[in-house]
C-alpha cells in the first residue's frame, strides 16, 4: 500500500517500506493495521495516501526461455506403446515432444 506512494513520502522525508513508513529517526508513523486500514497521527499522510498513486508506464521486454525438447515414443497411462494412427497422415501419435528438465544445484 505504502510503495506505490513512495516517492511522494520519500520527498516529505519519510522511509517507505512494504507495511510501515517511519521518520528519520526510525520512529512509526504509518501503520496497516490487522485489518487492512491505514493508522497514522499525522493528516498529511492520511490525505496523500487517499489521493490515487501515480503510475508510470514501464515497458518491459517479454522474457524469452530457452527450452530444450526431445521427442520420444508416446505411451499410454499403463506404460504401453501408442501405434500410429494411419487415417491421418498429417499427425504421428506415436512420437510426442517432451520438454528437458533443467537440474538446478543448490
Amino acid at each position: 500500500m505504502f510503495d506505490a506512494h513512495k516517492k511522494e513520502l520519500e520527498k516529505l522525508g519519510y522511509k517507505v517500506y512494504s507495511n510501515k513508513v517511519t521518520g528519520q529517526k526510525g520512529d512509526v508513523i504509518a501503520t496497516i493495521n490487522p485489518y487492512g486500514t491505514v493508522e497514522s497521527k499525522d493528516p498529511a499522510i492520511l490525505d496523500l495516501l487517499k489521493k490515487p498513486a501515480k503510475v508510470s508506464k514501464v515497458t518491459t521486454k517479454p522474457v524469452i526461455k530457452e527450452v530444450e525438447v526431445e521427442v520420444v515414443r508416446a505411451r499410454t497411462h499403463s506404460g504401453e506403446l501408442v501405434a500410429d494412427d494411419p487415417s491421418t497422415p498429417e499427425v504421428n501419435e506415436a512420437w510426442v515432444a517432451k520438454i528437458k528438465k533443467k537440474v538446478v544445484k543448490k
